[in-house]
């Protein structure tokens, strides 16, 4: 059951502070199997694994995690059910382990959070379009549901339909995702150009096909730092009247190719492209001045990147 007053009403209220990147975090850490050696379990160069299995393999790494999240200030913690769809953890080795992980990625979340923090359920591309393109609808709209079914039984607060690069399969997502009882927060992550989604929709035409699909606050994560994500965040907002959604990256990006997933540097030498937790900073004071309302981090964001968007927001 959805906490009152929800997410939703929170955003009305002032500006939220979401978490970070886990996957990417638990990966430097041991805990998460990803990089070029992992290709066959993703779909090219820097897309292998990268799966939550850690869940059930190693609880309290995911708990540490949460609790410094919480500590720096975090307001939402999302369980990390990112890519805990069956398909995706079957080529990883888990998918017998489908309903244990989602379960317990939340439950993890959950006791964590207390009263301090809402728990959010995440639900993130399939990686089907990207190998089989519009054909694997059908397929991907099963499993959106029954990782929706899941994350809804286990109690989380609202959802986060998150990283999708195609709007049709964002958009089947969502449909999944209205069927709950759950206010929706949805954004898309832009590649390989910041300008439009992977199947040709501009990023206005992407925001506003969201809120008509029942989207309650939609925007933009990953891909690009917060410098760069600001102009997408600015056409989002001038699109739609709902709030707006921003979680960067922590990698630096170029001109030539502005979305860290396609930098040289993926997977394996991320540390190099890494930015200062001052870029947050200063992209949380301009975020909020500028009408964003729901602000986290992504990919390579830890507890010091949540720590100085909060002082941002200060």
């Amino acid at each position: 059951m959805t906490r009152s007053p929800s997410i939703v009403d929170q955003l009305r209220e002032g500006p939220v502070l979401g978490d970070g990147g886990y996957l990417i975090e638990l990966e430097r850490r041991g805990y998460v199997a990803s990089g070029t050696d992992q290709e066959q379990v993703g779909t090219g160069r820097g897309s292998g694994q990268f799966t939550p299995e850690v869940a059930i393999t190693n609880p309290e790494a995911l708990r540490s995690l949460h609790q410094e999240f919480l500590k720096a200030g975090s307001q939402v913690l999302q369980a990390l059910t990112f890519f805990a769809a069956r398909e995706k953890l079957t080529r990883a080795g888990y998918g017998r382990e489908t309903e244990r992980i989602n379960e317990a990625a939340v439950r993890i979340a959950r006791d964590t959070a207390g009263d301090q923090a809402r728990v959010a359920g995440t639900i993130s591309r399939t990686q089907l379009f990207e190998r089989d393109g519009p054909t694997a609808a059908a397929h991907a709209r099963d499993l959106f549901a029954e990782q929706l079914r899941l994350l809804e039984s286990a109690g989380v607060d609202f959802l986060i339909v998150e990283t999708f690069f195609r709007l049709d399969e964002a958009l089947i997502a969502l449909k999944c995702a209205r069927r709950t009882s759950l206010p929706i927060l949805a954004t898309m992550s832009f590649r390989p150009v910041t300008t439009q989604s992977s199947d040709g929709k501009s990023v206005a035409e992407c925001a506003q096909a969201l809120v008509d699909e029942g989207a309650h606050i939609v925007g933009t994560n990953c891909e690009q730092e917060p410098r760069r994500m600001l102009e997408v965040l600015r056409r989002m907002r001038d699109a739609v009247d709902v709030p707006i959604a921003g979680q960067p990256a922590a990698f630096r990006t170029s001109d030539e190719c502005p979305c860290f997933t396609r930098m040289p540097e993926f997977p394996d030498d991320l540390e190099s492209i890494q930015l200062p937790r001052r870029e947050f900073t200063r992209f949380v004071r301009t975020a909020r001045s500028e009408g964003v309302g729901y602000i986290g981090g992504c990919c390579g964001c830890n507890a010091a990147y949540v720590r100085a968007m909060r002082n941002g927001l200060s």
